[in-house]
């Protein structure tokens, strides 16, 4: 059974003041916009960009300035100046062939973020996260645009990684809708190839890029996501690993899914 008020207590105690706003913001309504400015200005560096896990001192990392921007639209804050500093750092780090790469590895996901697997995961989960913020008409995501449009292979998959697949989906579903005819012909991939891992923040992050593609949330993969994030929910109430703040962000992603899915469901049924 999912155990809600266990993981907002986690999030309460382990989190930070940015995680529990978030939390509070999500799951139990409660909104300051100024507060929201503020905290997001906080953990800013003198560039406009965030640094990994959001660590004091820390150089900017383009792929955690994207999540933050993510936070923003979700407060409704995009507009505010430590959002606009934030989007001209992204902005300011766009190769002129419409992709991003960052300068250092990313330990966030265990990968060498300066090869090109980052090279082409970073520009699509950026340009994912610049269609969250409503940024469908700027110089940067048709840059991006054109640029995952050229990794398309066999017509129906961006490159031979679903991570980097699933979040092209979700891009062109954002910018183009669910409807129009790449996103249809690509979701068939993603269908066949959704993730058997019991890393819940991969399970999440894929499960979202299906619901913006416009997947049905009582479609039977969509049902045993959910069903497989509720077992994974650990005995203190949070999911995924030990890093960092990682674990609290993770268990708010998770939250956020559930409750889209119909979470609650699950717990009357538990």
């Amino acid at each position: 059974m999912l155990r809600v008020e266990q993981a907002l207590e986690y999030i309460e105690i382990e989190g930070t003041d940015l995680d529990r706003y978030r939390s509070r913001f999500l799951f139990k309504g409660e909104r300051d916009d100024t507060m929201a400015a503020w905290l997001l200005g906080a953990y800013q560096n003198t560039d406009g960009g965030y640094p990994l896990q959001l660590i004091y001192g820390d150089p900017s990392n383009i792929s955690e300035t994207a999540k933050v921007l993510g936070y923003a639209s979700d407060f409704g804050v995009v507009s505010s100046p430590v959002c606009r500093r934030a989007l001209d750092f992204i902005r300011s780090r766009q190769h002129p062939d419409g992709y991003w790469q960052e300068s250092c590895s990313q330990l966030e996901l265990g990968h060498e973020m300066g090869g090109e697997w980052g090279r082409l995961w970073l520009s699509a989960y950026v340009g994912r996260q610049l269609c969250r913020i409503g940024q469908l008409e700027s110089r940067e995501t048709r840059l991006v645009r054109n640029y995952l449009l050229s990794l398309r292979i066999q017509g129906n998959r961006f490159t031979s990684s679903p991570a980097i697949h699933f979040l092209a989906l979700s891009f062109f579903a954002l910018l183009d809708g669910p409807g129009c005819g790449l996103v249809q012909e690509v979701l068939l991939y993603a269908l066949a190839n959704f993730t058997r891992s019991c890393e819940p923040r991969l399970i999440a992050l894929q499960a979202s890029c299906l619901l913006d593609a416009g997947v049905a949330s009582e479609h039977e993969i969509l049902k045993d996501a959910k069903k497989r994030l509720v077992s994974l929910q650990a005995e203190d109430g949070g999911w995924g690993e030990q890093y960092a703040g990682l674990r609290v962000r993770t268990t708010i992603d998770v939250l956020k899914l559930l409750f889209t899915l119909g979470a609650w469901r699950i717990v009357e049924e538990g």
